[in-house]
């Protein structure tokens, strides 16, 4: 089943034209992934989907209702959450804190129920919950933003740029949580640098370029792709 539907998006930013006409499908269960170099649009994609910015056209459909332009407070209950690129956790407030901020649209369970819930996925996280958000390594402070987005029980989860900046055995770790999140049911959209193993656990991606989308099909498929192995793979064949 189709989970997530976009038809048609455009996103400006004054005159700029960030996003020019880009479809998109997300089915239950699967992880999908957004290629493109910066600035193709692959984070404005996302924030509209998830109502920080208010497409100028298209639509977006989630579990079959349209949420085109809804702000976000209204399309998080219906089951969506994004992870932002560069984590934006708050350093200041202990790390129970950061989780407690990102389950304030729930309705039901208490805090620490879900909170027990959520480190089941995040271990490390479980003996420093009351220490400043400041004190965790940047694989943790990531693993902790993931672990802020899972709190308000979402079915679809945005992952922006997720292993930005991390050391290649913290990055290996949160791709391998990605792929867990996936098997527990949450269905995934990932914006992600790292090209070769973002498409290693997507079933499918979409690449960018310039607001729009030049290729698309199955992982498999995209790998072998001669465009994709000259642009973003660092490979020439002759």
């Amino acid at each position: 089943m189709t989970m997530l539907e976009v038809r048609n998006l455009h996103v400006t930013y004054g005159k700029v034209r960030a996003v020019r006409g880009i479809c998109l499908d997300v089915a239950e269960g699967q992880i999908v992934t957004l290629i493109g170099a910066n600035g193709a649009g692959k984070s404005s994609v996302m924030h509209a989907i998830c109502g920080v910015i208010k497409p100028q056209a298209g639509q977006i459909t989630f579990n079959g209702r349209d949420i085109s332009g809804l702000p976000s407070h209204r399309i998080v209950p219906q089951g969506i959450a994004q992870v932002p690129e560069g984590r934006m956790i708050f350093e200041d407030l202990t790390i129970r804190e950061n989780l407690l901020v990102g389950g304030y649209v729930r309705s039901r369970g208490t805090d620490d129920e879900r909170i027990d819930e959520v480190l089941e996925l995040f271990p490390v996280l479980r003996p420093r919950l009351v220490e400043p958000a400041a004190n965790l390594s940047g694989g943790q402070q990531q693993m902790l933003a993931i672990a802020r987005g899972l709190m308000s029980n979402p079915a679809f989860l945005m992952l922006d740029e997720p292993s930005l900046g991390l050391s290649p055995k913290a990055a290996e770790e949160v791709f391998d949580l990605i792929g867990k999140l996936r098997a527990s049911g949450v269905t995934i959209l990932l914006v992600e640098q790292n090209v070769r193993q973002a498409l290693a656990i997507a079933s499918r991606g979409y690449v960018l370029e310039s607001g729009q989308v030049i290729l698309q099909g199955g992982s498999t498929e995209l790998l072998s792709d001669e465009r994709l192995i000259n642009a973003y793979l660092g490979i020439r064949r002759h």
